[in-house]
Protein backbone atom coordinates (compact mmCIF):
# COMPACT_ATOMS: atom_id res chain seq x y z
CA UNK A 1 0.00 0.00 0.00
CA UNK A 2 2.86 2.37 0.77
CA UNK A 3 4.26 2.07 -2.80
CA UNK A 4 0.85 2.79 -4.29
CA UNK A 5 0.63 5.92 -2.19
CA UNK A 6 4.08 7.08 -3.23
CA UNK A 7 3.29 6.42 -6.89
CA UNK A 8 0.04 8.39 -6.64
CA UNK A 9 1.79 11.32 -5.02
CA UNK A 10 4.49 11.29 -7.70
CA UNK A 11 1.92 11.29 -10.46
CA UNK A 12 0.07 14.17 -8.85
CA UNK A 13 3.21 16.24 -8.39
CA UNK A 14 4.70 15.54 -11.81
CA UNK A 15 1.71 15.19 -14.10
CA UNK A 16 -0.84 17.27 -12.23
CA UNK A 17 -2.11 20.59 -13.46
CA UNK A 18 -0.08 23.66 -12.78
CA UNK A 19 1.88 26.37 -14.47
CA UNK A 20 5.50 26.25 -15.37
CA UNK A 21 7.80 24.03 -17.34
CA UNK A 22 7.51 20.32 -16.44
CA UNK A 23 11.31 20.06 -16.27
CA UNK A 24 11.34 22.85 -13.69
CA UNK A 25 8.64 21.05 -11.70
CA UNK A 26 10.76 17.90 -11.70
CA UNK A 27 13.75 19.79 -10.32
CA UNK A 28 11.54 21.50 -7.75
CA UNK A 29 10.07 18.14 -6.74
CA UNK A 30 13.54 16.63 -6.31
CA UNK A 31 14.83 19.59 -4.30
CA UNK A 32 11.75 19.74 -2.09
CA UNK A 33 11.60 16.04 -1.28
CA UNK A 34 15.24 15.01 -1.25
CA UNK A 35 16.98 17.30 1.21
CA UNK A 36 20.44 16.59 2.56
CA UNK A 37 19.66 13.29 4.27
CA UNK A 38 16.84 11.52 2.38
CA UNK A 39 14.98 8.57 3.83
CA UNK A 40 14.62 5.23 2.05
CA UNK A 41 11.05 6.17 1.23
CA UNK A 42 12.13 9.42 -0.42
CA UNK A 43 14.77 7.64 -2.49
CA UNK A 44 12.17 5.04 -3.50
CA UNK A 45 9.88 7.87 -4.58
CA UNK A 46 12.59 9.28 -6.83
CA UNK A 47 13.07 5.92 -8.51
CA UNK A 48 9.35 5.33 -8.99
CA UNK A 49 8.82 8.86 -10.27
CA UNK A 50 11.52 8.33 -12.91
CA UNK A 51 10.07 4.99 -13.94
CA UNK A 52 6.57 6.44 -14.28
CA UNK A 53 7.55 9.13 -16.78
CA UNK A 54 10.47 7.36 -18.50
CA UNK A 55 8.50 6.16 -21.51
CA UNK A 56 7.18 9.60 -22.45
CA UNK A 57 9.76 11.96 -20.90
CA UNK A 58 13.10 10.17 -20.57
CA UNK A 59 15.15 13.36 -20.16
CA UNK A 60 13.15 14.37 -17.12
CA UNK A 61 13.20 10.82 -15.78
CA UNK A 62 16.99 10.94 -16.01
CA UNK A 63 17.02 13.76 -13.45
CA UNK A 64 15.22 11.55 -10.96
CA UNK A 65 17.63 8.72 -11.60
CA UNK A 66 20.65 11.01 -11.21
CA UNK A 67 19.32 12.20 -7.86
CA UNK A 68 18.60 8.64 -6.71
CA UNK A 69 21.96 7.35 -7.95
CA UNK A 70 23.75 9.29 -5.21
CA UNK A 71 22.15 7.01 -2.66
CA UNK A 72 20.96 3.83 -4.40
CA UNK A 73 22.59 1.62 -7.09
CA UNK A 74 19.19 1.19 -8.76
CA UNK A 75 19.39 4.82 -9.83
CA UNK A 76 22.76 4.19 -11.45
CA UNK A 77 21.35 1.07 -13.12
CA UNK A 78 18.46 3.07 -14.57
CA UNK A 79 20.95 5.61 -15.92
CA UNK A 80 23.02 2.86 -17.51
CA UNK A 81 19.88 1.67 -19.31
CA UNK A 82 19.15 5.22 -20.43
CA UNK A 83 22.61 5.64 -21.97
CA UNK A 84 22.58 2.14 -23.47
CA UNK A 85 19.42 3.03 -25.38
CA UNK A 86 21.21 6.11 -26.69
CA UNK A 87 24.26 3.99 -27.62
CA UNK A 88 26.39 6.23 -25.42
CA UNK A 89 28.66 3.42 -24.26
CA UNK A 90 31.08 5.59 -22.31
CA UNK A 91 28.32 6.79 -19.98
CA UNK A 92 26.68 3.36 -20.01
CA UNK A 93 29.91 1.83 -18.70
CA UNK A 94 30.31 4.57 -16.10
CA UNK A 95 26.85 4.13 -14.60
CA UNK A 96 26.74 0.37 -14.99
CA UNK A 97 30.01 0.13 -13.09
CA UNK A 98 28.68 2.35 -10.30
CA UNK A 99 25.55 0.21 -10.00
CA UNK A 100 27.54 -3.02 -10.22
CA UNK A 101 29.95 -1.89 -7.51
CA UNK A 102 26.88 -1.07 -5.42
CA UNK A 103 25.74 -4.69 -5.73
CA UNK A 104 23.07 -4.50 -8.44
CA UNK A 105 23.16 -7.95 -10.09
CA UNK A 106 21.46 -6.68 -13.26
CA UNK A 107 24.21 -4.12 -13.75
CA UNK A 108 26.85 -6.73 -12.97
CA UNK A 109 25.44 -8.97 -15.69
CA UNK A 110 25.12 -6.13 -18.21
CA UNK A 111 28.67 -4.98 -17.52
CA UNK A 112 29.92 -8.54 -17.88
CA UNK A 113 28.08 -8.87 -21.20
CA UNK A 114 29.46 -5.50 -22.37
CA UNK A 115 33.02 -6.68 -21.76
CA UNK A 116 32.25 -10.15 -23.11
CA UNK A 117 31.13 -8.69 -26.43
CA UNK A 118 34.38 -6.75 -26.63
CA UNK A 119 36.46 -9.84 -25.85
CA UNK A 120 37.64 -8.35 -22.54
CA UNK A 121 37.12 -11.71 -20.93
CA UNK A 122 38.85 -11.18 -17.59
CA UNK A 123 36.66 -8.16 -16.87
CA UNK A 124 33.63 -10.03 -18.17
CA UNK A 125 34.32 -12.96 -15.85
CA UNK A 126 34.78 -10.64 -12.87
CA UNK A 127 31.29 -9.17 -13.23
CA UNK A 128 29.60 -12.38 -14.34
CA UNK A 129 30.94 -14.07 -11.20
CA UNK A 130 29.56 -11.33 -8.98
CA UNK A 131 26.18 -11.55 -10.72
CA UNK A 132 26.23 -15.35 -10.68
CA UNK A 133 26.93 -15.40 -6.97
CA UNK A 134 23.74 -13.39 -6.53
CA UNK A 135 21.74 -15.94 -8.52
CA UNK A 136 21.79 -14.38 -11.99
CA UNK A 137 21.30 -17.44 -14.23
CA UNK A 138 22.34 -15.65 -17.42
CA UNK A 139 25.69 -14.83 -15.82
CA UNK A 140 26.15 -18.47 -14.76
CA UNK A 141 25.48 -19.67 -18.29
CA UNK A 142 27.81 -17.12 -19.89
CA UNK A 143 30.58 -18.04 -17.45
CA UNK A 144 30.20 -21.64 -18.53
CA UNK A 145 30.53 -20.59 -22.16
CA UNK A 146 33.66 -18.52 -21.47
CA UNK A 147 35.30 -21.32 -19.49
CA UNK A 148 34.41 -23.69 -22.32
CA UNK A 149 36.37 -21.49 -24.74
CA UNK A 150 39.25 -21.42 -22.25
CA UNK A 151 39.01 -25.21 -21.84
CA UNK A 152 38.66 -24.82 -18.07
CA UNK A 153 36.57 -27.93 -17.53
CA UNK A 154 36.11 -27.63 -13.77
CA UNK A 155 34.89 -24.03 -13.84
CA UNK A 156 32.72 -24.71 -16.88
CA UNK A 157 31.05 -27.61 -15.11
CA UNK A 158 30.67 -25.62 -11.89
CA UNK A 159 28.77 -22.76 -13.50
CA UNK A 160 26.69 -24.94 -15.81
CA UNK A 161 25.64 -26.95 -12.76
CA UNK A 162 24.60 -23.81 -10.92
CA UNK A 163 22.56 -22.64 -13.92
CA UNK A 164 21.06 -26.09 -14.45
CA UNK A 165 20.00 -26.27 -10.81
CA UNK A 166 18.13 -23.02 -11.39
CA UNK A 167 16.25 -24.66 -14.26
CA UNK A 168 18.14 -23.21 -17.21
CA UNK A 169 17.50 -25.47 -20.22
CA UNK A 170 20.60 -24.39 -22.15
CA UNK A 171 22.83 -25.23 -19.19
CA UNK A 172 21.15 -28.62 -18.81
CA UNK A 173 21.73 -29.31 -22.49
CA UNK A 174 25.36 -28.19 -22.32
CA UNK A 175 25.99 -30.45 -19.32
CA UNK A 176 24.43 -33.32 -21.22
CA UNK A 177 26.83 -32.71 -24.09
CA UNK A 178 29.78 -32.59 -21.67
CA UNK A 179 28.92 -35.98 -20.21
CA UNK A 180 27.96 -37.45 -23.59
CA UNK A 181 31.38 -36.59 -25.03
CA UNK A 182 32.96 -38.50 -22.14
CA UNK A 183 30.61 -41.47 -22.65
CA UNK A 184 29.17 -40.87 -19.18
CA UNK A 185 25.74 -41.92 -20.32
CA UNK A 186 23.96 -41.97 -16.95
CA UNK A 187 24.86 -38.33 -16.26
CA UNK A 188 24.16 -37.33 -19.87
CA UNK A 189 20.73 -38.96 -19.69
CA UNK A 190 19.84 -36.97 -16.54
CA UNK A 191 20.52 -33.54 -18.06
CA UNK A 192 19.24 -34.29 -21.55
CA UNK A 193 16.03 -35.63 -19.98
CA UNK A 194 15.50 -32.41 -18.01
CA UNK A 195 15.90 -30.32 -21.15
CA UNK A 196 13.89 -32.77 -23.27
CA UNK A 197 10.91 -32.58 -20.94
CA UNK A 198 10.90 -28.82 -21.59
CA UNK A 199 10.62 -29.51 -25.32
CA UNK A 200 14.20 -28.87 -26.45
CA UNK A 201 14.49 -30.82 -29.72
CA UNK A 202 18.31 -30.99 -29.70
CA UNK A 203 18.23 -32.46 -26.20
CA UNK A 204 15.58 -34.96 -27.32
CA UNK A 205 17.77 -36.00 -30.24
CA UNK A 206 20.81 -36.47 -28.03
CA UNK A 207 18.76 -38.30 -25.42
CA UNK A 208 17.69 -40.71 -28.15
CA UNK A 209 21.34 -41.26 -29.07
CA UNK A 210 22.22 -41.96 -25.43
CA UNK A 211 19.43 -44.54 -25.14
CA UNK A 212 20.59 -46.15 -28.38
CA UNK A 213 24.12 -46.37 -26.96
CA UNK A 214 22.95 -48.22 -23.86
CA UNK A 215 20.62 -50.52 -25.81
CA UNK A 216 17.29 -49.03 -24.73
CA UNK A 217 15.85 -48.85 -28.24
CA UNK A 218 12.27 -48.24 -27.12
CA UNK A 219 13.24 -45.03 -25.31
CA UNK A 220 15.58 -44.09 -28.15
CA UNK A 221 12.68 -44.36 -30.59
CA UNK A 222 10.37 -42.35 -28.30
CA UNK A 223 12.69 -39.34 -27.98
CA UNK A 224 13.97 -39.37 -31.56
CA UNK A 225 10.33 -39.33 -32.69
CA UNK A 226 9.57 -36.33 -30.47
CA UNK A 227 12.54 -34.44 -31.85
CA UNK A 228 11.85 -35.48 -35.45
CA UNK A 229 8.27 -34.25 -35.26
CA UNK A 230 9.66 -30.84 -34.34
CA UNK A 231 11.57 -30.83 -37.63
CA UNK A 232 14.99 -31.69 -36.26
CA UNK A 233 16.93 -32.99 -39.29
CA UNK A 234 19.58 -34.77 -37.23
CA UNK A 235 16.91 -36.59 -35.24
CA UNK A 236 15.15 -37.66 -38.43
CA UNK A 237 18.39 -39.11 -39.78
CA UNK A 238 19.16 -40.79 -36.44
CA UNK A 239 15.66 -42.23 -36.30
CA UNK A 240 16.07 -43.66 -39.78
CA UNK A 241 19.34 -45.18 -38.70
CA UNK A 242 17.72 -46.65 -35.57
CA UNK A 243 15.01 -48.32 -37.67
CA UNK A 244 17.58 -49.56 -40.16
CA UNK A 245 20.25 -50.83 -37.79
CA UNK A 246 18.46 -51.81 -34.58
CA UNK A 247 14.73 -52.21 -35.19
CA UNK A 248 14.94 -53.87 -38.61
CA UNK A 249 12.17 -51.75 -40.11
CA UNK A 250 13.23 -50.82 -43.63
CA UNK A 251 9.96 -49.04 -44.46
CA UNK A 252 10.18 -46.66 -41.50
CA UNK A 253 13.91 -46.16 -42.06
CA UNK A 254 13.23 -45.03 -45.64
CA UNK A 255 10.39 -42.77 -44.45
CA UNK A 256 12.60 -40.86 -42.01
CA UNK A 257 15.59 -40.73 -44.34
CA UNK A 258 13.29 -39.19 -46.94
CA UNK A 259 12.08 -36.62 -44.40
CA UNK A 260 15.64 -35.71 -43.51
CA UNK A 261 16.75 -35.60 -47.15
CA UNK A 262 13.85 -33.31 -48.08
CA UNK A 263 15.18 -30.82 -45.53
CA UNK A 264 18.68 -30.91 -46.98
CA UNK A 265 20.54 -33.76 -45.27
CA UNK A 266 22.94 -35.27 -47.82
CA UNK A 267 23.84 -38.28 -45.67
CA UNK A 268 20.22 -39.38 -45.88
CA UNK A 269 20.47 -39.52 -49.67
CA UNK A 270 23.33 -42.02 -49.42
CA UNK A 271 21.30 -44.14 -47.01
CA UNK A 272 18.28 -44.10 -49.34
CA UNK A 273 20.39 -45.24 -52.30
CA UNK A 274 21.79 -48.10 -50.23
CA UNK A 275 18.41 -49.23 -48.86
CA UNK A 276 16.61 -49.04 -52.20
CA UNK A 277 19.41 -51.00 -53.81
CA UNK A 278 18.90 -53.92 -51.44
Amino acid sequence: MKKIFILTMSLFLILGCGRGNSSDRVEEHIKKNLGNNPTKQQIEELLISGQVIYGSRPEEAKKYFEAAAKYDPRGAYALSDYYLEKEDYENFERWAKQAAEGGDSRAQFNLGYYYDERNRLEEAKKWYIKAGEQGNVGAMLNLGLIYDIENNINEKKKWYLKAAESGNIQAQYNLGVMFMEKNQNIEAEKYFLNASLEGDSDAQNNLGIVYKRIGNFKEAEKWLLKSSKQGNIKAQYNLGELYEEKLNNKEKAIYWYEKSFSLGDNDSEKKLIELRGK
